[in-house]
C-alpha cells in the first residue's frame, strides 16, 4: 500500500472528538458543570477509551456516533425543534452509527421518529439523510464486494448448539436427547464429538469458526443444514437446554463487562501496519516520553478495569431511565431510552465472544442518560 493508515484513522478520531465536545459543552452550558467534568474524566479521557478511539476496530466510533445521534434526537424532541447544526450533525454521524456495526440499524427508529414529530423542512432533511445513506451503502456493497458476514443468528445457533452437545461425565439417563437426532447428524458432518469437547470455549466462538478450520468445517455448512439447525434450535434444542443457554449468556456478558476477554492494547497498531504493509510506521515522530506514559496509564487502568471500565453504571441508567419514561408516559424519552434498552438486550442475547468492546455503547450511554435523568427527576 502506498497510502497511510492515518488517512483513515485521523478523520474518525476527529469525528469522535467533535461528538465528545458537543455533548460535554452542552452539559456545561446548561449548568451541569460537575456532570461535564465527570463525563470528561470518567469517559472521554479514560485511557481505554482513547486507546479504542485510535484503533481500527469500528466499535468505538460506532458506539460514540450512536450515542451522538441519540443525543441530537433527544435535544430535538425536548425543544420541539431541531437547529440546522443538529440536523447536519445527525446526517454526518448517521453512517457510522447505522452501518459500522450490524446492530446500528436501530438508529433509524429514533431519527425517523424525530422527523415524524417535527414540522417544516428539517423533518424532510432527516428522512432524506436516512434514505441517502441507506441507498449509498447498498450501492457501495454492490460495487465493492465486502464479503458475506455471518450475521447475529447463525453464530448464536452454532455456538449454543455445540454448548448443548458437550459430553456430560455423569452420564445420567435424564441427560440423553439434549438435542434432536437430526441436529446431531448435521453437526457431526462438520465436527466430531471429540473436537466438540476439545475446542468449545465458553467465552469465544472463534475456536469453532475463525480457527481450527482443518477440524471444524462449519464454514462449509449448506444452507439447507443451517435452516434445519435453526428450526431445531427454536423448536426443541433451546427449550431443552434453557439453563445451559442462560448460563452461557450470563457468562459471556459478565466476562465482557469485566474485560476478561481480548483487549485492544496500545501496540495494536503494529498488527495492522505489518498486515497491510502500509507506508505508515509506529511512532513516526520518534517520541520517547509520550508512548511510555500512554502504556503505563493504560496498564494502570487495565489493572483496575473492574472499576474504571465498568459498564454497569450505564446498565443502571438505561434500566432506570427506560422505566421512568414509561411510568411518566414520556414517549419522547421512551423512544430514546428504549433504543438503548433494546441494544443492551441484543448484546446480552446475541454476543458470542467475551469482548469488552461490544459494551462500549453501554459504557458511553451516561453521556446521554445523565442529563436525561436530571430532567426526568425535575
Amino acid at each position: 500500500m502506498t497510502w497511510r493508515l492515518e488517512a483513515v484513522v485521523i478523520p474518525l478520531i476527529l469525528l469522535q472528538v467533535a461528538i465528545f465536545t458537543r455533548i460535554l459543552s452542552w452539559n456545561y452550558a446548561q449548568g451541569y458543570r460537575k456532570t461535564a467534568l465527570f463525563l470528561l474524566t470518567w469517559i472521554a479521557c479514560a485511557p481505554h477509551v482513547m486507546n479504542f478511539e485510535v484503533s481500527l476496530y469500528p466499535d468505538a466510533v460506532f458506539s460514540l456516533a450512536f450515542i451522538g445521534v441519540l443525543f441530537e434526537v433527544w435535544i430535538g424532541l425536548k425543544e420541539r425543534q431541531i437547529k440546522p447544526c443538529g440536523a447536519w450533525a445527525i446526517a454526518c454521524m448517521l453512517p457510522a452509527a447505522a452501518f459500522f456495526k450490524a446492530n446500528g440499524i436501530l438508529i433509524f427508529v429514533p431519527v425517523l421518529y424525530l422527523a415524524y414529530r417535527l414540522q417544516g423542512r428539517w423533518r424532510w432533511f432527516l428522512v432524506a439523510a436516512c434514505v441517502f445513506w441507506a441507498a449509498l451503502v447498498q450501492i457501495g456493497s454492490k460495487v465493492h464486494d465486502l464479503g458475506n458476514g455471518h450475521g447475529a443468528l447463525k453464530p448464536l445457533v452454532l455456538f449454543e448448539t455445540v454448548n448443548f452437545m458437550q459430553s456430560k461425565p455423569m452420564g445420567l439417563w435424564e441427560n440423553r436427547q439434549m438435542v434432536t437426532e437430526k441436529t446431531q447428524k448435521i453437526i457431526y458432518k462438520y465436527i466430531s464429538q471429540q473436537d466438540i469437547d476439545a475446542l468449545y470455549d465458553r467465552d469465544y466462538w472463534d475456536t469453532l469458526w475463525h480457527q481450527n478450520r482443518d477440524r471444524v468445517r462449519f464454514w462449509q455448512m449448506s444452507a439447507e443444514d443451517r435452516r434445519a439447525l435453526r428450526y431445531d434450535f427454536f423448536t426443541y434444542n433451546l427449550w431443552r437446554n434453557l439453563p445451559a443457554f442462560l448460563s452461557s449468556r450470563v457468562n459471556i456478558f459478565l466476562a465482557s463487562a469485566f474485560a476478561q476477554g481480548g483487549i485492544v492494547r496500545p501496540d495494536n497498531a503494529m498488527h495492522y501496519i505489518d498486515r497491510l504493509q502500509t507506508v505508515s510506521k509506529k511512532n513516526t515522530f520518534d517520541l520517547e516520553i509520550l508512548p511510555g506514559v500512554a502504556d503505563k496509564s493504560f496498564q494502570l487502568s487495565y489493572d483496575w478495569r473492574f472499576l474504571w471500565w465498568t459498564p454497569f453504571f450505564g446498565v443502571f441508567l438505561i434500566v432506570i431511565c427506560s422505566w421512568t419514561a414509561m411510568r411518566q408516559k414520556a414517549w419522547d424519552d421512551a423512544v430514546v431510552t428504549w433504543t438503548l434498552l433494546v441494544q443492551l438486550g441484543g448484546i446480552f442475547v446475541f454476543s458470542i465472544a467475551a469482548e469488552y468492546r461490544y459494551l462500549l455503547l453501554i459504557f458511553y450511554s451516561p453521556l446521554l442518560l445523565l442529563p436525561l435523568r436530571y430532567l426526568q427527576r425535575k
